[in-house]
C-alpha cells in the first residue's frame, strides 16, 4: 500500500511541477549500480514495518537510534573516518548501551519484534553506508533514487506479499482489515512518508555551514515529539526504568550528533596542508634569499666600475 501510494505520489508531485522528470535520460547502467541501495531500502522497510507492528513508537524509535552507532562504525571501517572526539565516543556508547538496557527493562518483550528490528538497523545502516560510498560516482539525483526505491519495493512486495502469506494472514486475522479507517491511514502513511522523504532530500540540500541544519538532528528531535504524542493515542505500560532508558538514549543521540556536526563545521586543517604550507614558508625564504645575493652582486659590480673610473 505505502509503496503503491508513494509510486502515485510522486506522479502527482511531477505532474504538477513541484519535481523534474524522474530517471529521464538517465543511463541505466547508473541505475544497476543503484541497485544494492534498493535492496536494502526494501529491506529496511519491510523489516521496519513488521517491528513496528509489535514494539510501541517510543521503543521503535530509541532502538532506530542504534543506526548511528553502525553508520559510526562502517564510517571508521569502509572510510577510515575516525571519531575523534571523546564527547562524541562517549555519547555513542551511552546510546548503544541504553538501547540494549530498553531491550532489556520492556515490558512488552516481544522476540519477533526485535529480530525484525534488528534486520531494519542492519539494512538501514548499510543503506545510510551505500549511499555515502556511491556519493559522487553516480548521475542520479536524490529523487531519482528515492522514486527507484519506491518502484523497486512495489514490483518485488506486490507478488511476494501473498507468496510469503502476508496477504492471506491479514485477511484472516487483522481486526481491522474490514474498516474504512484503516485504508485511510494507509493512505495517508503513503502520502507522509513521500513528503518526509522529499523533505529530508531537501535539507540535505540546504545543509550548508551558514544555515547549520542537519536531516539527523531534525529527525531526533522529531522522535522525541512523535513518541511523546504517541503515548496519547497508543496503550503502553511505562516503567520507571523504562522511562529512564529512553530519556538516556533519546538526550545521548542529540549529543553525539551535535557533537558531529559541530566537528564537521570546523576547518579542516590537515597534516598535507600544513606540510604544504611549511613547504611554501621554505620556498618563500629561499627566493628572499636569492633576492638579496642578486642585490648584493649587482652592488659590488657598481662599486667595481665606479674604481674602474676613478682610476
Amino acid at each position: 500500500w505505502q509503496t503503491l501510494v508513494g509510486i502515485l505520489m510522486f506522479r502527482a508531485l511531477y505532474a504538477s511541477g513541484y519535481i523534474d522528470n524522474l530517471l529521464h535520460g538517465k543511463d541505466w547502467h547508473d541505475c544497476a549500480l543503484w541497485l544494492p541501495g534498493m535492496i536494502t531500502f526494501l529491506m529496511s522497510s519491510y523489516a521496519g514495518s513488521r517491528a513496528l507492528a509489535t514494539l510501541p513508537l517510543p521503543v521503535y524509535f530509541a532502538m532506530q537510534n542504534m543506526v548511528l552507532v553502525f553508520k559510526a562504525t562502517a564510517d571508521v571501517i569502509l572510510h577510515g573516518q575516525q571519531v575523534t572526539s571523546l564527547y562524541s565516543y562517549f555519547m555513542l556508547m551511552i546510546s548503544l548501551m541504553s538501547a540494549l538496557s530498553i531491550a532489556k527493562v520492556d515490558p512488552h518483550f516481544d522476540p519477533d519484534g526485535y529480530f525484525w528490528m534488528c534486520i531494519h538497523i542492519v539494512s538501514l545502516g548499510c543503506l545510510e553506508s551505500y549511499t555515502h560510498f556511491m556519493q559522487g560516482k553516480l548521475k542520479l539525483r536524490a529523487t531519482d533514487k528515492l522514486f527507484s526505491c519506491y518502484l523497486y519495493s512495489f514490483i518485488v512486495l506486490a507478488p511476494s506479499s501473498y507468496f510469503l502469506g502476508d496477504t492471506l494472514e491479514a485477511v484472516g486475522r487483522f481486526q481491522y482489515f474490514y474498516v474504512s479507517h484503516f485504508y485511510v491511514g494507509c493512505i495517508l502513511s503513503g502520502v507522509l512518508g513521500v513528503l518526509l522523504n522529499l523533505c529530508s532530500v531537501y535539507l540535505q540540500e540546504l545543509k550548508t555551514p551558514s544555515l547549520m541544519l542537519d536531516v539527523w538532528a531534525v529527525q531526533a528531535v522529531a522522535k522525541i515529539l512523535c513518541s511523546g504524542v504517541s503515548l496519547a493515542f497508543f496503550d503502553m505500560t511505562l516503567t520507571q526504568t523504562l522511562v529512564i532508558c529512553l530519556a538516556i538514549n533519546f538526550l545521548s543521540s542529540i549529543g553525539y550528533i551535535e557533537s558531529s556536526t559541530h566537528r564537521r563545521l570546523q576547518p579542516n586543517i590537515s597534516f598535507a596542508s600544513m606540510n604544504n604550507f611549511d613547504a611554501d614558508v621554505y620556498s618563500g625564504d629561499r627566493l628572499l634569499g636569492e633576492s638579496r645575493q642578486y642585490f648584493k652582486r649587482q652592488e659590488l659590480q657598481q662599486d667595481m666600475i665606479r674604481l674602474d673610473l676613478g682610476s
